[in-house]
């Protein structure tokens, strides 16, 4: 059965907690964590993963995840910038409350680039880089994923992937500690039996057994299994009551944003070859660092 892409019907996997669109404020939250059968990872194994936590004027926190692609940026999900004013982000940890135990780094940003033609209602390029405030220094716990610049036109179907973040779908708290999970690239032809909203710079990845991406997973990476290639960035998922549907309804596959489709995009902010260059950004403030919190996130 296809499912239409209107506001009961298909969300972005963090539309829940951001509360951007209108027409999903009355959407119910669902229990549980966005991860089904998953398993909580170690930051060594993930050294790319970035938790972002954003603040908006009219609402008290939201969460996504993101990519650390070099010294100075982290790449994440379009919807997760919408109606921010700045970011605390995490790098080097497993969970808030153990970043300084694992000497992981918080810092504040409010500079960050959505794609020009992002579309929320379609959730067409769904894409969006944020500008760290100092080059980061690298350690075993905080390292770049690779851009598949040499693979810009393989298309990954049946590859295993890793999906991770920390997604909940009611309150997250500052213990969670980050899940993963393992997927399956599907053709997206396959996909567009579920969606209308598959184009070109869409990928969709299944799980093998109960396994799903959902809330709070936005703006997560998508890495190759065995690799920290990045080709996907969590993006949409079915809506709770979608057809009977929601997070926990794993025969459905996700949404995620296919890198290879916006490298030059990605290399017209950052430069080529993942070194950063100055660009304008949409929030021109002074940042300042963040001090360790460990309230809760919504």
């Amino acid at each position: 059965m296809k499912l239409k892409t209107n506001c009961k019907q298909l969300v972005s996997a963090g539309a829940q907690l951001l509360g951007l669109l209108i027409c999903l404020s009355g959407m119910r939250t669902s229990a549980g964590y966005a991860i089904g059968q998953s398993k909580f990872g170690n930051i060594e194994k993930f050294p790319y993963q970035v938790m972002l936590i954003g603040k908006q004027l009219w609402r008290k926190r939201i969460l996504c995840g993101g990519t650390l692609l070099n010294r100075r940026w982290v790449l994440t999900a379009g919807h997760c910038t919408m109606g921010v004013t700045h970011f605390d982000i995490y790098l080097g940890t497993r969970s808030v409350q153990d970043t300084e135990q694992l000497g992981g780094l918080v810092l504040r940003s409010n500079k960050f680039i959505m794609h020009e033609r992002f579309n929320p209602e379609t959730a067409a390029n769904d894409i969006a880089l944020v500008k760290l405030p100092t080059e980061v220094n690298y350690t075993p716990r905080i390292q770049p994923a690779e851009l598949p610049s040499r693979r810009r036109l393989e298309q990954f179907t049946g590859m295993s992937v890793v999906a991770s973040g920390w997604g909940a779908m009611v309150a997250m708290s500052s213990t969670d500690g980050m899940q993963y999970t393992e997927l399956k690239v599907i053709p997206n032809a396959e996909c567009a039996e579920e969606y209308d909203v598959i184009t070109p710079g869409v990928m969709c990845a299944k799980g093998l057994k109960d396994e799903s991406v959902c809330t709070g997973d936005s703006g997560g990476p998508l890495v190759l299994k065995g690799t920290q290639m990045l080709v996907g960035i969590i993006s949409f998922g079915p809506a709770d009551g979608a057809a009977g549907g929601g997070c926990d309804q794993t025969n459905i596959p996700g949404g995620f944003t296919r890198v290879t489709h916006y490298l030059d995009w990605i290399e017209s902010k950052i430069g080529s070859h993942q070194q950063p260059k100055q660009q304008q950004e949409q929030h021109p403030h002074q940042h300042a660092h963040h001090k360790h919190r460990d309230d809760n996130f919504v």
